[in-house]
This record gives C-alpha cells, structure tokens and sequence, in this order.
C-alpha cells in the first residue's frame, strides 16, 4: 500500500473512532427534533468544528475528494468499511456494545455495496451538487447510500425525509 493510500486509511480510522457515539444523524441534517434548516446547519456546523477540533484536522470534503486519485478514494472507503467490520465484530464477542449505531446503520445501508460503487457515486454527487463540496464525505455517504437502505434511523429514531 502506498503511502497515499495510508493515510487516507488512518484518516478514516482517526474519524471514525470520533464518530463511535456521537448521533451522525446530527452531521447529515437530521437533528432529532430539530425541524428549521438553520438550526439543522448551525447543529451540524457544531458537530464538524467538535470534530475538527478532536481529530487536529478537518473533516474530509468533497474539495479535496474531488482531488484525489482513485486509489486514495478507494482506501478511504476501504478504511470506512473496515472500522465497520471491526465495530461489528466486536459487537458480536460483545454483546452489551450491540447498538442501533451508525456503525450499524452502515452495515445495514452499505451491505455488499463494492467500493469502486461507493466511489462513484461520491463522486456523482459533488459532480451534480458543486454547490455542496463542503458537504463531508461521510454525509455524502449516508445520504446517498445508507440513509436509503435502512429501515429506522440512529438509535432508533425515525428517518427524517
């Protein structure tokens, strides 16, 4: 593995041990009771700067993404997967971690969906959507893949449409 596609391993590993908890219902605008745009903005300006600031680097977004080659895009989503594969193996020797988490709900959204897929279609949506390359990668993706293939959302809650 080269040393591009490292790093974009070891950084979606570093934001997904931040994620682990924290209601990403939040970063895709999906705030439970939170019903006004502005205040759906402003939640999850929050939740990026609190993630920023934990992780010592900024979210990825769909600038950079646009930017990147197809080997780093892929061990992104590698990386994405993987973090998921571990939570749910965990899950499994553990059962008091068994949580209907965003790990979960990624699992559930993404099952069997072949990286060059998950690529493309980020892709797709900042090619289609210029006016939201500050979108983060990972909204990208529950957006258009998870949020679409499950049946409730985080913890539960219902899916907002």
């Amino acid at each position: 593995m080269n040393r591009l596609n490292f790093v974009g391993v070891f950084f979606m590993f570093a934001v997904f041990v931040t994620f682990m908890g924290r209601p990403v219902d939040v970063l895709a605008g999906e705030a439970a009771g939170t019903t006004n745009k502005t205040e759906q903005k402003a939640d999850q300006k929050a939740i990026e700067t609190k993630l920023n600031d934990s992780l010592g680097m900024p979210m990825l977004k769909g600038e950079i993404w646009l930017k990147m080659t197809h080997d780093s895009k892929v061990a992104f989503v590698w990386g994405f997967g993987h973090v998921v594969t571990i939570e749910n193996a965990l899950m499994e020797k553990y059962p008091e971690l068994k949580k209907d988490s965003f790990t979960t709900k990624t699992a559930e959204g993404m099952a069997d969906m072949p990286m060059n897929d998950v690529v493309a279609k980020i892709d797709s949506y900042y090619q289609a959507n210029p006016d939201k390359i500050e979108d983060p990668v990972t909204k990208v993706i529950w957006v258009t893949m998870i949020k679409p293939n499950i049946k409730t959302g985080i913890a539960g809650h219902p899916l907002q449409k």
